[in-house]
């Protein structure tokens, strides 16, 4: 299955096609957290990914976020050819906020660009109808966007960042 098609699924289709296995969390939450199995562990083979979540109290609450962090993980990792025509800007006025539903297929497509041209925003801006800039400004919303986001920039420069 292609990637996009993951990123489209519902967060009910998407855990189904998933691993789950539950595991005790540590850290904060008392006896509650250390008694009962409320961290999430979620495994898509195809791409070899593998999420936790344990910050919550719940396993539906944990499950929620770990969904979240594999649609982010199958943006930011897994690359494709660029379709044409491009996915119009799922967001208005040039603002798209990281909630929405559609955020994690526009920044595979806006990485998917960048990668074609060597980490060029440029490009992936035009592509949606953005100035870089306003490129930028959106994927700094994230921080695993942001991240990427400099990675990309320090390889493509031959930059390697320096440690302090």
């Amino acid at each position: 299955m292609h990637r996009d098609t993951y990123l489209k699924m519902s967060l009910d289709q998407l855990l189904g096609a998933c691993t789950l296995k539950g595991f005790q969390g540590s850290g904060p939450g008392g006896q509650h957290r250390n008694k009962t199995n409320t961290g999430v562990q979620l495994t898509l083979r195809e791409y070899n990914l593998e999420i936790k979540s344990s910050e919550g109290r719940s396993a539906k609450e944990n499950k929620v976020h770990a969904l979240h962090r594999m649609q982010m993980a199958l943006a930011l990792k897994v690359r494709e050819t660029p379709q044409e025509p491009e996915m119009p800007f799922p967001g208005s006025n040039g603002h798209i906020q990281t909630s929405n539903p559609l955020f994690p297929l526009f920044v595979a497509h806006v990485f998917d660009r960048m990668a074609q041209k060597n980490g060029d925003t440029k490009e992936a801006a035009k592509a949606f109808g953005l100035s870089p800039s306003a490129l930028v400004k959106i994927l700094r919303q994230s921080k695993p966007c942001a991240e990427k986001l400099q990675s990309s920039r320090n390889h493509n420069s031959g930059n390697q960042p320096q440690d302090s």
